[in-house]
């Protein structure tokens, strides 16, 4: 009897197992249900199909559904899986990744599966990260140390990382060998915008994200990827030990001891991947913006603060940043230099040739 007592115990004890109770897959749509706990989950998802894959093809999950990584991984012969795992309970998404993944591996007759999440998605991605031979993630914070059986894996994450409610913590110890990490320069990531002070901050990482995963791709096929930029312990102050440039309308940084990326005279960030729009920027590009209406909805955004266009109108606004005129001279000679930064992000394969020609068309049409 005490046997019995002590085995229904037990049992009670173990959490309930996640159960696929259906998976379809019908043309291009995924649907799966999923039981947990006694409750019944439904997942659905789109499934591209390469015209041509690659011999050594791999399966890409994108979980990222507001992103644009899917025609740069069906361009080389990826099937992509995208999976709206946001509908899962989180303690759920991990579990139902390790049931789908085999049946999506079959499907797709796939020798490597690759994965993009971010935030919340990029978690559930690393929980389940024996099942993946290569994962970029955004803006995932607590990634563990590399165990013998992590998955390659390359971080990114934002300016807006390290000015928000619960700041990125600061790095600590050397990086596995299985890992690359790349900070954004003056990136950050889109948000609510209507009740800002300043302009929002809206370049866009994209650009370095897709040659990531390029590099991820050849990285699970023995290339090296690139060297990780990020911060290192010198590259980071105290947010009070910044000198900020007296712009007009600046934003107050926000308070405290965190730590942050040291800034050039422009209040630009120094340390990690500079894009091409950030290597030669025509405004200052911050990670922290500030309420207009202090009654009104928060500002979740960056700030954009453009320079002025020529010593007439950066005297007239007591601005103390070079204008365009002054520190380019002319559009041609800025426009011959963005060729210049960008071709050498190619060549460091931290940058799609595409991407470079739209940075430099981008250029032509510079306001000076």
């Amino acid at each position: 009897m005490r046997k019995s007592i002590a085995l229904s115990m037990f049992l009670l004890c173990i959490p309930a197992r996640a159960e696929l109770l259906k998976f379809e897959d019908a043309g291009d749509d995924i649907r799966a249900v999923f039981r947990d706990d006694g409750k019944e989950f439904a997942l659905a998802g789109k499934l591209l199909r390469t015209k041509k894959p690659a011999p050594d093809g791999a399966l890409f999950v994108e979980l990222a559904q507001d992103d644009d990584l899917r025609p740069t991984a069906v361009s080389r012969g990826m099937t992509v899986a995208a999976l709206d795992l946001i509908t899962l309970p989180p303690g759920l998404r991990a579990r139902a990744l390790r049931d789908l993944l085999p049946r999506l591996r079959e499907k797709s007759a796939a020798k490597r599966i690759l994965a993009h999440g971010k935030g919340e998605m990029g978690a559930a991605l690393v929980e389940a990260g024996a099942l993946f031979d290569g994962l970029l993630l955004q803006d995932v914070e607590a990634i563990p140390s590399g165990a013998a059986k992590a998955p390659r894996t390359i971080e990114t994450w934002g300016a807006d990382a390290y000015w928000r409610a619960t700041p990125r913590a600061a790095p600590g110890g050397p990086e596995p060998q299985n890992r690359r990490s790349f900070f954004l320069a003056g990136a950050a990531a889109p948000g609510a915008a209507a009740n800002c002070a300043a302009s929002a901050n809206v370049r866009s990482g994209r650009p370095a994200l897709r040659a990531l995963l390029v590099a991820l791709d050849e990285w699970t096929r023995g290339t090296k990827p690139p060297a990780s930029r990020a911060p290192g312990a010198a590259d980071l102050v105290t947010a009070g030990a910044l000198v900020w440039p007296k712009i007009p309308g600046l934003p107050a940084p926000p308070a405290g001891e965190r730590l942050v990326p040291r800034i050039d005279a422009d209040g630009n960030e120094l340390s990690g991947l500079r894009l091409p729009d950030q290597a030669l920027p025509i405004a200052t590009f911050t990670g922290f913006n500030a309420q207009k209406d202090k009654g009104g909805p928060p500002c979740v955004a960056g700030a954009t603060l453009p320079f002025p266009t020529t010593k007439a109108e950066r005297e007239k606004a007591a601005d103390p940043r070079p204008s365009l005129v002054e520190r380019y001279g002319s559009r041609a000679y800025f426009v011959a230099t963005m060729r210049v930064v960008a071709d050498r992000l190619v060549k460091e394969r931290l940058l799609l040739p595409e991407d470079a020609d739209a940075y430099v068309a981008a250029a032509k049409t510079a306001p000076f």
